[in-house]
């Protein structure tokens, strides 16, 4: 198995360690920005990495569809009744 961490030198180079992750769209797990297959449950990422974690994308829909009811419930008590 490769490893797919970016040596010190790297994080030095390119940046910190904030910077260089993400989380894998399949399995929620923390993994690298550049990294071809997720270490925890081997399913190939290419690119698909996630900027938030799993977490927070769903409190982000939710908050989103919680918003939009509020929103459309107001206009019809406004606008109809």
């Amino acid at each position: 198995m490769l490893d797919e961490q970016p040596s010190s030198e790297d994080l030095d180079r390119f940046g910190d360690e904030a910077d260089q992750t993400g989380w894998c769209p399949d399995c929620g797990a923390e993994v690298w920005d550049e990294v071809e297959f997720c270490p925890e449950c081997g399913s190939q990422i290419g690119g698909r990495v996630l900027r938030r974690p799993p977490a927070a994308m769903e409190f982000h829909k939710r908050l989103m569809l919680l918003i939009t009811v509020v929103v459309l419930v107001v206009f019809f008590v406004v606008f109809v009744l």
